[in-house]
């Protein structure tokens, strides 16, 4: 008995000792991790050597130094000033600025420094952040598929040749946490550039001559409620963590690559990326910026006994163009670059069509077409008559395979398109390409109700395109179409 006390006792004392260790490790962890304040200002994370800053806005710089500190900023001939709070919390606010005009992708532009001056009591530190460039600042974040880098892609299918050789782009820059340090593309640096951001960056700086900062926020597998920041949601880690250090860095806009993880969401995903989209905007506190995502691609393979589909993806896929409504947003459509797997390769035309859009959108690129979207449709008689945005060229049938554009194949038939019946039943359907236009019909189907294109878990083949190689949205001219109950347990055996 005095045997098993004593052991209890040593048992507790030992428990309790290492409690108390992990406590103390704990505290001493939270100091290295909350430095104490010094005179020297202490920037926020992205104001670091080489960065991009954000043109033509009024541009917020702000961080630490010791409470009731005069702090000044000079940068590019400006010279503002704040005096740090109660907390050594100060922040400033700079005109805006012009971008340099590049010549080419490969110009080299001067970079300049920015000069940060604290005094207090008669003592004076000075900070420099040098080789600043002004241009645009592009938000790339989301899961595995936007957060692949190129070094995990070598291998040929995964981008055109010389990708990395070429990426001689002194112009184009990036950071990533919880790195925090700003990096010059270069052939040595570009293999750690998010596949997705820098086919993304090179198009739009290809085009805009412009300097493109890439801040790259993503973890594989996250869903979206990791990243929500506003109610009805609560607040999720990995927006605590890898996103909240930069709210308020100066952007042009931001691109989003996720949903994979959240497919069995299907139209209710609508809800939590609109959530998504007006709360950073709101904290960031810089109006509606654009913000462009990616509409998933295939995976596995879509039966050709369904032809009502709705299966899969489907809906997550019509949640992300419901949710165009807000302003200022825009889809790349990427069901022609799927794969069986969750993470196909070809992510060059998924960073050029988000590249597009942005071209088209926001530097005045109108002319520059990108994927067409449903518009809406007229019941014919026994066809129905569709219309898109964004096909003013005309449509086409084709067949993509690789990074090389999808050839046109009149010949065959349109895949993955159905009509329906007035008693509600689906048939598969033929379309034919009428300028702009699609005239869809059945023989099976004498009073048509809707038409549904590419609703499915994975159409691929011979799909439509716009004339510009352009790949078009998947659609149901019924939108979501009746929500249907959850599989019980019993119906799956």
């Amino acid at each position: 008995m005095a045997s098993r006390c004593f052991k209890f006792i040593m048992n507790r004392i030992i428990h309790l000792l290492l409690a108390a260790s992990m406590v103390g490790s704990s505290l001493a962890q939270t100091a290295e991790e909350s430095p104490q304040p010094t005179l020297l200002a202490q920037c926020a994370a992205p104001f670091v050597d080489h960065a991009v800053l954000q043109q033509k806005i009024e541009l917020p710089v702000w961080g630490a130094s010791l409470p009731g500190a005069q702090i000044t900023v000079e940068f590019d001939g400006q010279s503002t000033s704040a005096v740090a709070d109660k907390d050594g919390q100060w922040r400033v606010v700079l005109d805006p600025m012009d971008a340099v005009k590049l010549k080419s992708v490969n110009d080299s532009p001067e970079g300049k420094t920015m000069t940060i001056t604290s005094e207090k009591d008669g003592q004076t530190a000075v900070k420099e952040i040098v080789d600043l460039v002004v241009g645009d600042v592009w938000l790339c974040a989301g899961q595995s598929n936007i957060a692949g880098t190129m070094r995990r892609a070598g291998h040929p299918k995964n981008y055109p040749p010389n990708s990395i050789n070429n990426a001689k782009y002194p112009a184009l820059r990036f950071i990533t946490f919880p790195e925090n340090k700003w990096q010059v593309c270069t052939p040595e640096t570009a293999v750690s550039i998010s596949r997705v951001s820098f086919f993304f960056a090179r198009r739009v700086q290809r085009d805009a001559l412009v300097p493109i900062g890439l801040m790259v926020t993503a973890v594989g597998g996250s869903n979206i409620e990791s990243w929500l920041n506003q109610p009805p949601y609560p607040t999720g880690g990995n927006y605590t963590k890898l996103l909240s250090p930069w709210v308020g860095y100066g952007l042009r806009g931001a691109i989003w690559y996720q949903g994979e993880s959240n497919e069995k969401d299907y139209r209710h995903y609508e809800l939590k990326l609109q959530s998504l989209i007006q709360g950073w905007r709101k904290v960031w506190n810089q109006g509606d910026f654009p913000f462009y995502y990616v509409q998933l691609p295939g995976i596995g393979t879509s039966s050709l006994d369904n032809p009502a589909g709705g299966d899969g993806r489907a809906e997550i896929r019509q949640a992300y163009v419901e949710t165009l409504a807000l302003k200022n947003t825009g889809l790349a459509v990427t069901i022609d670059v799927g794969a069986k797997g969750e993470h196909p390769p070809n992510k060059y035309d998924t960073g050029v069509r988000l590249a597009r859009l942005a071209l088209h959108k926001d530097y005045g690129f109108e002319k520059l077409p990108i994927c067409p979207l449903y518009k809406q449709h007229v019941i014919e008689g026994r066809t129905i008559r569709i219309s898109f945005d964004y096909a003013e060229g005309g449509l086409m049938i084709a067949r993509k395979e690789g990074f090389a554009p999808p050839v046109p194949t009149p010949d065959t038939p349109l895949q993955w398109l159905s009509i329906q019946d007035k008693d509600g039943s689906w048939h598969w359907a033929d379309g034919r390409i009428e300028g702009s236009e699609l005239v869809v019909s059945s023989k099976d189907v004498e009073e048509p109700m809707a038409v549904r294109y590419a609703y499915t878990q994975h159409p691929n083949g011979n799909l439509l395109y716009n004339k510009a190689g352009q790949p078009v949205s998947p659609f149901s001219t019924i939108g979501y179409g009746p929500e249907l109950a959850p599989e019980s347990e019993d119906s799956k055996k």
